[in-house]
């Protein structure tokens, strides 16, 4: 699994939907925003269950009821703040998260 070095700008918090999420600007690993009430976190962009991308191919992210990101490829639910899978056919299995700090209302790898 390729990390992005710490340090490395991922996005612009203003950016990011509240609630939400959006594709991270690291072009080496696919990462994904996500916020709720402020509170910002990043995951690798990789669904536990199949293995594909939680963005629609327009770069949309779905967020439902401001607490949970959907995969669109068979629905497995994620909970925006811990990751952990909160429904559907991902089971027990979470997001990989992505250490990072908002410094200046930037998002940075950590």
């Amino acid at each position: 699994m390729i990390l992005p070095p710490p340090g490395t700008l991922l996005g612009e918090v203003e950016g990011i939907p509240d609630p939400g999420g959006i594709i991270a600007n690291w072009a080496e690993a696919p990462i994904i925003l996500a916020c709720r009430d402020g509170e910002v976190r990043a995951y690798l962009n990789i669904c536990p269950h199949a293995g594909r991308p939680l963005n629609l191919p327009n770069g949309k992210v779905f967020a439902h009821g401001g607490d949970t990101l959907i995969c669109p490829a068979h629905g497995a639910v994620f909970d925006i703040l811990s990751g952990a899978c909160a429904g559907g056919p991902a089971g027990s299995s979470g997001l990989t998260p992505v250490s990072v700090d908002v410094r200046d209302k930037r998002v940075y790898a950590v």
